[in-house]
Order: structure tokens, then C-alpha cells, then sequence
């Protein structure tokens, strides 16, 4: 069996000051080893941390210098509870010159008051320096409808879940099964309300008075939020409010939605309205990249691979 052997050439310089210079290359064996002779372009670790910490350093200076335009996605998914992931990518957006448009895509079924309606009023903040959009996914409902009403305009698929505007609030009464289980409590608290909910009981007709204003007040902000923001009559809010869910086609004859469509519509939209194409997309909140993929995107597959078995 014939074997090929191939031997490259590098260049020997810009020109000689003695005169003409040949160059030549020679094939050792792998295992035939010269004493003093060296690869000049072998690289060792301290050259490639060298060359990492430069090339962080120029891509830094470069991204200051010349920011990309880019639309920021912020995707908001799963039950709303703690809102500080979301609060602090807005919050980014608003110093950002480059983010230049946000699309908040939400896969969400809903979750606390409180946080679908801190997330809300930093959306409606964020309307007045950038142009927010909102795109549903597969649910957009209760919160997560709330926070979309924080948006300039509401993308829905046509099939996704949208609506639930309403609030609900359970207790569970498991007296039956403690009295079964022989369980004996005693309850010693300052007011005849203070222990409100105890699933040790059933609710009584005061408890219920207490809940059920809660809930009509909770309601009545959730509706006033979707009146105003969608431009809807009393008629209209009185119609889509009582808890029930929307396809995205039928919120947007409800007007709940201005538009069907997916994330490329909405970016197509925001291009439409900015006048701007090609917009750089860039994801938040933030998940946590090594240093290689967040620098130099291009090193972390096989030109990195191909540098770390040069040196071994």
C-alpha cells in the first residue's frame, strides 16, 4: 500500500537583507525527535491564554466602540413568581443604545398579582424610550396576559391560549381527615381572622366576605388594565372577563390581540416600523455561557479543539 505524504511550506519572511533565500521542509518521523528543534507556531498554554485575554480585550474594545443594533427578546415562561430576572433585563434594555426595539415572548399560564404586575409597569416604562412588542407562544394567559397588555402590540399564534381574566384563590379543607386521623389541634391567634384559610377547618361566612372582596378588587384592577390598554368598552370588557380562555384567533376579534402570528412576525414588524432590517437577535434573561461562548462564539467548537491538541 503506497502512502502520501504531504509537506507544507510557511512563508520565510517579507524579504532577506543577505540576498536570496531557499526554503525547504522536511517530513520526521512522529516519533523521531531532534534535540533543540522547535516548532515556532506551536502554541503552549501561556500563548493561548495570552491570545484569549487579548482577543476578550479587542472584542470588548470593538462591541463599545461599535454597538450592533439588535432587537432584545425577553422570554418570560413557566408560572410568574419572583420577577427579578425579568425586572433586571428590563431594566438593561433601558440603558442599552443598541437595543433598539423588545419583544417579550411569553409562555406563560400566569402566576402571583404582585409580580405579573411589577413586570407590567416596567413594560409600560420601558413603551416610553423603546418599542415593545409581544409575541404568545403556546399560553398567554391570566398574568401572563397582563404583562403582554404592557407591550405596544400583542402577536398571539393563531392556536396559542390566551384570556383567563379573572383571579382564583384556593383553600383546602382537610378537617374530615384530621378528625379520621385522630388529630387533635389547637389554635391560640390575636383575632377571629387571623388564621384565615386554615385547611385544619372549613371557611367561615366572615372568612369568605374577607376573600371574596380581595378577589373582586384584584379583578377589577386586572380589568381596568385590559380596558385601557386594549381600548375596549365596558360592553366589550364585561364580555372577555369573567375567566374564560381564548384561542389567539379569537382574541383578536375580541381585540385582545392585534395580530396572529409567531417571533418572525413580530420582528418583521418591529423592521416594518423602525425602518431598520437585519436587526441582531439577542436572548434575556441571560443563561450562564462559558467565557468562550459569550466572547468569541467561533473558538468554542473546532478551531479551540484544534488549538488544544497542537499543544498536547
Amino acid at each position: 500500500m503506497n502512502t502520501r505524504h504531504i509537506c507544507g511550506v510557511d512563508e520565510v519572511g517579507r524579504g532577506t537583507l543577505a540576498g536570496p533565500v531557499v526554503a525547504s521542509a522536511v517530513i520526521l518521523q512522529e516519533n523521531h525527535k531532534i534535540e533543540g528543534l522547535n516548532d515556532s507556531k506551536k502554541l503552549s498554554v501561556k500563548n493561548i491564554l495570552i491570545f484569549l485575554v487579548l482577543a476578550i480585550f479587542l472584542y470588548s474594545a470593538f462591541m463599545t466602540i461599535n454597538p450592533v443594533n439588535k432587537i432584545a427578546v425577553l422570554e418570560i415562561t413557566g408560572v410568574i413568581r419572583n420577577p427579578k430576572k425579568y425586572l433586571k433585563s428590563i431594566d438593561t434594555f433601558i440603558d442599552d443604545e443598541s437595543v433598539k426595539a423588545v419583544i417579550v415572548r411569553i409562555d406563560s399560564p400566569g402566576g402571583t398579582v404582585g409580580s405579573s404586575q411589577e413586570i407590567y409597569d416596567s413594560l409600560i416604562e420601558l413603551n416610553k424610550s423603546k418599542l415593545v412588542v409581544s409575541s404568545i407562544v403556546d399560553v398567554g394567559a391570566s398574568g401572563g396576559y397582563m404583562i403582554a397588555c404592557g407591550t405596544s402590540y400583542i402577536f398571539a399564534n393563531p392556536g396559542s391560549i390566551t384570556g383567563s381574566i379573572g383571579v382564583i384563590t384556593q383553600y383546602y379543607d382537610l378537617s374530615e381527615l384530621i378528625k379520621y386521623l385522630k388529630v387533635n389541634i389547637e389554635v391560640v391567634k390575636s383575632g377571629k381572622l387571623k388564621d384565615i384559610g386554615s385547611p385544619t377547618r372549613e371557611l367561615t361566612k366572615d372568612e369568605k366576605e374577607v376573600l371574596v372582596a380581595i378577589i373582586e378588587d384584584v379583578h377589577s384592577q386586572f380589568k381596568e388594565v385590559v380596558k385601557d390598554r386594549r381600548k375596549l368598552s365596558d360592553r366589550e370588557i364585561e364580555k372577555v372577563s369573567d375567566g374564560r380562555i381564548f384561542s389567539g384567533n379569537q382574541a383578536k376579534t375580541l381585540k385582545l390581540v392585534d395580530a396572529t402570528g409567531g417571533l418572525g412576525a413580530a420582528i418583521r414588524y418591529i423592521e416594518d416600523t423602525l425602518g431598520i432590517e437585519n436587526l441582531d437577535i439577542e436572548y434575556f434573561p441571560k443563561k450562564k455561557e462559558k467565557i468562550l461562548d459569550k466572547i468569541i462564539p467561533e473558538l468554542k467548537n473546532e478551531y479551540f479543539e484544534k488549538l488544544y491538541y497542537l499543544h498536547n
